[in-house]
């Protein structure tokens, strides 16, 4: 008896496709990207995307960022003007992930260090990791330039060098510099690196990001549980008796899509109203893009969800279909694991996802202090998703309804 209850178990998960991705397909899935993730940030395949300004622009400089370029784990972002300006708003806009000014000669003798990388706080790792590559660069390429800014620090505690120990120093300076490239791994110290992080609006910047972030996961997850019912309605012969009048179905798929927006501009209401209070988030001097972010936001939510509703003929159906959706596009979106952690290759699938660009546009409007005209990019997606989703499901309604 337990064999035979067994095996209908058996056959009945085999012939629900739905069942069967998310027990077999959407595990390893998931693991695929969160390793792609983990072992980007790891080694070369995180690739920060660095704007560079050379002001001194001599060959020492030239070296290094030559070297830079040819670093796997960087990649060059060019700036229209190769000004200070040009590189700050770039970072503070996303468009680099990371800035890196040579501000003196590499000579070692200045007071100040000669190189300052300008990191956002909402990505404040990518100065440490940018300043680590550097450091070992500037070893190997110009393993002179760290040994002489260590000078100052031997003279003061050996009370002073005598006229032939700095002639000595400096030959074997010189000597180091001419060997460059050959395997030399000597130490680039001596304040070579200063890093600035790049301060936003008020609160936190993590805290802004991922209030967007799990704001518009759980949006997707509410709209997609909320249009099911579309198909509890359409099996139960509600849809049928609504179809007799004049509108047809397109007053119930209309009337759900204001409903799963209002529904969202509730929800995402909730969650930002935490963020202000406990956290500092300044929703309220920033009220019309946030309002406008979250109004597009949910409506591209809602449309989806009901194409989804719509194509499906099951509410089980719905549900696991849409909770593998969501996942992965959470997954790959951003709204897990920030997008400059991942590989430029799984960056770029993100912006097929709602979640990129709604978390685009919140880091947009709260942090880097954008206008709605500036935000413009990131909301012509999602209106643009929010359109084609109703248009499909009106489609896709009036198609089942032809064929019950």
């Amino acid at each position: 008896m337990i064999l035979a209850v067994l095996r209908v178990m058996v056959f009945g998960l085999v012939r629900d496709r739905g069942a069967l991705a998310m027990a077999f397909l959407l595990p390893p899935l998931i693991f695929i990207i969160f390793a792609a993730i983990l072992s980007g940030v790891s080694g070369d395949e995180m690739r920060l995307k660095v704007a560079i300004v050379d002001e001194v622009q001599s060959d020492r400089t030239e070296t290094l960022v030559r070297a830079i370029d040819r670093e796997p784990a960087l990649r060059r972002h060019l700036l229209d003007r190769a000004d200070e300006q040009s590189l700050r708003a770039a970072v503070l806009a996303g468009r680099a992930d990371v800035g890196l000014i040579i501000r003196e000669a590499l000579s070692g003798d200045g007071e100040r260090p000669p190189i300052l990388v300008i990191a956002d706080a909402g990505r404040s790792m990518t100065g440490p990791i940018l300043s680590g590559h550097v450091q070992r660069l500037v070893a190997l390429e110009l393993p002179g330039v760290g040994m002489r800014r260590m000078v100052p620090v031997v003279e003061e505690l050996s009370g002073g060098l005598s006229a032939r120990q700095s002639a000595a120093l400096d030959a074997g300076i010189q000597a180091m510099n001419e060997s460059a490239g050959d395997g030399n791994q000597a130490e680039a110290e001596g304040g070579l690196v200063l890093i600035e992080t790049l301060a936003g609006r008020g609160g936190s910047a993590n805290v802004s990001y991922y209030a967007g972030a799990v704001a518009v996961m759980f949006l997707l997850f509410s709209a997609m549980q909320g249009a099911a019912t579309l198909i509890e309605e359409r099996n139960s012969g509600i849809i049928d008796r609504v179809a007799v009048g004049p509108a047809g179905t397109d007053v119930i798929v209309i009337a759900k899509f204001f409903f799963l927006t209002l529904q969202g501009l509730v929800q995402v209401t909730l969650i930002f109203l935490v963020a202000w209070l406990a956290y500092g988030v300044d929703v309220p001097g920033r009220f019309w893009p946030w309002f406008v972010t979250t109004l597009l936001a949910a409506t591209a939510a809602a449309g989806l969800a009901l194409v989804m509703a719509s194509a499906c003929t099951t509410k089980q159906q719905a549900n696991t279909i849409s909770s593998f959706l969501v996942l992965v596009a959470s997954a790959i979106g951003g709204s897990m694991v920030p997008r400059f952690m991942m590989p430029p290759w799984l960056q770029e699938i993100g912006w097929f996802t709602p979640n990129a660009w709604a978390i685009e546009a919140y880091h947009g409007a709260l942090w880097r202090d954008e206008t709605i005209g500036q935000l413009l990019p990131a909301f012509w997606p999602l209106a643009l998703a929010a359109i084609i989703g109703l248009l499909a499901a009106l489609v896709l309604s009036r198609y089942r309804l032809r064929l019950g």
